[in-house]
């Protein structure tokens, strides 16, 4: 009986020291007061302001931290989740980015497979939306230009802002291209509207029946002003190929930063085709198939168990 009371006890130890890993019968320990969540703190320190080494031992020490553990087991424990996404957009959140939109084949489609990691997170926001990496908005939601804010360590130079939707294509035989829904260039990161608006701000236009499109806004740091003799005003002047134009300028323009969403069609995508360019909404109808004539029709089928005698 000593053994098992021995061994009950060890084993007890040995939950209490690794208790983190516990998914439920945690009823059978004893916590003493002194672990008591009142104010557990996991590090006051920023992730970047670590090394390697630090980050692996704090890791260590908070997976085996008892404090920790009762916190997180009573619903005690606060994460400061603004901390949290710094930390993480700034150490393995570019490449993770950069990893959706492969998945979501942005550079296919958009740079035709010229990848980048995005290492600027600028925001953009709708209202009450901020457009993340591939969530979903509702084209009215969109329907007025969104507000474009730089991080705090991007306070200088001029950059370059290019909406784009590389599923809306309306002109025939433009593999490659898309529509362009918003241009600006010579922009500072203070104000956009210190940059020129080369091409106005019209809002997604997901055509019926096409499912949900895509739209990338690309950031571009600039190394000298740009001009751009384009005029974007009609539909077929949308017709806008981020490639070429990146490659045109390849001395000047240097892609660093992205954010993308998804939409589908509502009503408000007519009401814009309308307003904005006088037009109807386009329609798309599917061709149907000839019908498919068997060249067997001109045989008669035989029956071939119709003598049976015959065949054995």
């Amino acid at each position: 009986m000593e053994a098992l009371s021995r061994t009950f006890a060890q084993r007890t130890s040995i939950i209490t020291r690794f208790s983190v890993y516990l998914r439920g019968g945690t009823n059978i320990l004893r916590y003493n007061s002194s672990l008591a969540a009142t104010a557990v703190n996991i590090n006051d320190k920023s992730v970047t302001d670590l090394s390697k080494s630090e980050r692996k031992s704090l890791l260590h020490n908070n997976r085996r931290n008892a404090k920790l553990e009762r916190a997180s087991r009573l619903k005690n424990l606060k994460v400061p989740l603004g901390r949290v996404l710094d930390d993480w957009l700034s150490t393995s959140g570019p490449k993770h980015v950069m990893n959706a939109a492969e998945h979501y084949g942005i550079f296919k489609d958009v740079t035709k497979d010229y990848s980048f990691i995005p290492k600027v997170n600028f925001e953009v926001t709708y209202t009450s939306n901020q457009v993340q990496w591939g969530n979903l908005l509702d084209p009215a939601k969109a329907a007025i230009r969104p507000v474009v804010s730089f991080p705090s360590k991007c306070n200088d130079g001029l950059w370059t802002l290019i909406m784009i939707n590389p599923d809306g294509t309306f002109i025939q035989n433009q593999e490659g291209s898309g529509f362009l829904h918003w241009l600006i260039i010579n922009m500072t990161p203070s104000s956009i509207d210190d940059g020129v608006e080369a091409c106005k701000y019209v809002q997604p236009l997901p055509i019926r029946g096409t499912g949900y499109h895509r739209f990338v806004f690309l950031l571009c740091k600039q190394s000298q002003k740009l001009s751009i003799s384009n005029k974007f005003a009609d539909v077929s002047d949308r017709c806008f190929s981020t490639y070429d134009f990146l490659n045109q300028h390849k001395d000047t323009l240097e892609p660093v930063g992205l954010r993308f969403f998804q939409a589908n069609w509502d009503e408000s995508v007519g009401e814009t085709f309308q307003s904005e360019f006088g037009i109807k909404e386009p329609t798309y109808s599917v061709e149907p198939m000839p019908l498919y004539k068997s060249r067997l029709g001109k045989y008669k089928h035989r029956n071939i168990y119709k003598n049976k005698e015959k065949l054995f």
